[in-house]
């Protein structure tokens, strides 16, 4: 276990105490980027609040952080429902006291589709999940954070919210909003809350590795200047920039870590 544990994120360091003393929230946290960020958020010495629906992923993220020597807890909670998100803050507040930064992770697409042949369900449940759960999520954290005077939120969009794929009309509506909210966020809210997202380019996660070869290589040549998958923890290390105070004077921003493919977008 210990072999394997290590092995999952090969590209992450130990930390340096960038978030020492923070109580940081992650949804979509068992898997993919999620659990990268949330693994590397406890390494630099945050308590982190795992929230996922999925707990079928093995080591759940909780042991994964504690076989690291971090702390962390998991709570079970569907981050696109209102109820699911306010749980997990509850969460932070009832086991940590306290909740400083909130990393708003989860999502999903449909098939491919143009708009004329995507079914209104598919359409609302892509939506619902990418752009609701972002909502929920800040909804939830924004009465502490405006109690506390502070707070840190990082949205997870796309590179497909700063350009366009075919066939693909929700998964690009929904993270375009979420880029564009993150600068509303941050006009609203500044300057005690600072609001970022991150742009992702094609990462090596759960839904890549179910796909054939060719499809695997065709995802990789998006990111055309380094032609290759990001690993999830290169991603975790944007966003935790973003959370940390290294970025105190930012916010509003949409970080592209695309190894190239918006190079000149």
């Amino acid at each position: 276990m210990v072999a394997e544990t290590r092995s999952e994120h090969p590209l992450m360091s130990e930390g340096r105490g960038r978030l020492s003393g923070k109580v940081a929230v992650v949804t979509g946290a068992n898997r993919g980027i999620g659990r990268a960020t949330a693994r590397l958020m406890a390494r630099e010495g945050a308590r982190v609040v795992a929230a996922d629906i999925d707990e079928s992923f093995s080591p759940r993220i909780d042991a994964l952080i504690a076989s690291d020597g971090g702390e962390g807890t998991f709570v079970r909670c569907d981050a696109s429902t209102r109820e699911g998100c306010e749980e997990m803050i509850a969460a932070a507040l009832s086991t940590y006291g306290d909740a400083h930064i909130l990393f708003n992770n989860v999502g999903g697409g449909t098939g491919r589709f143009r708009l004329h042949e995507l079914a209104e369900s598919e359409w609302e449940r892509s939506v619902g999940l990418t752009l609701g759960s972002t909502f929920h999520g800040v909804r939830a954290a924004l009465p502490h954070f405006l109690a506390s005077g502070r707070g840190v939120i990082v949205n997870n969009a796309s590179t497909f919210g700063l350009l366009a794929r075919p066939e693909s009309p929700a998964y690009c509506a929904a993270k375009a909003a979420i880029v564009n909210l993150t600068r509303q966020l941050a006009l609203d809210y500044g300057p005690d809350i600072r609001v970022n997202c991150v742009c992702p380019g094609a990462t090596d996660t759960t839904g890549q590795s179910m796909r054939s070869e060719e499809e695997r290589a065709r995802s990789a040549q998006l990111n055309r200047a380094m032609n290759r998958l990001a690993r999830p923890e290169e991603i975790a290390y944007g966003v935790l920039f973003l959370a940390s105070d290294e970025s105190s004077f930012i916010t509003g921003h949409a970080l592209a870590i695309d190894g190239g493919q918006t190079i000149d977008a």
